[in-house]
């Protein structure tokens, strides 16, 4: 019983539950610098603060690309 406690959690991909097709027009579409998020999510300022957060840009993108996945998915 104790060892139930103690098992991580398996961690999903942001994109999960979106299909194949969803991701990839998604991703074609951001490629192309064609608006992809719902308005006042502002990637770039999430970026930001997560940079100064995680201590580098790149860090920074990665939380705000996971946070922009988790809102496509929910719609």
């Amino acid at each position: 019983m104790a060892n139930k406690l103690y098992r991580k959690k398996k961690k999903e991909k942001p994109s999960a539950g979106m299909s194949k097709a969803e991701k990839s027009a998604l991703v074609k579409k951001a490629r192309a610098g064609k608006d992809i998020g719902k308005p006042g999510k502002m990637f770039e300022k999430i970026a930001e603060k997560a940079a100064k957060k995680y201590g580098s840009k790149e860090r920074g993108r990665k939380v705000a690309g996971a946070i922009l996945w988790k809102h496509k998915r929910s719609g």
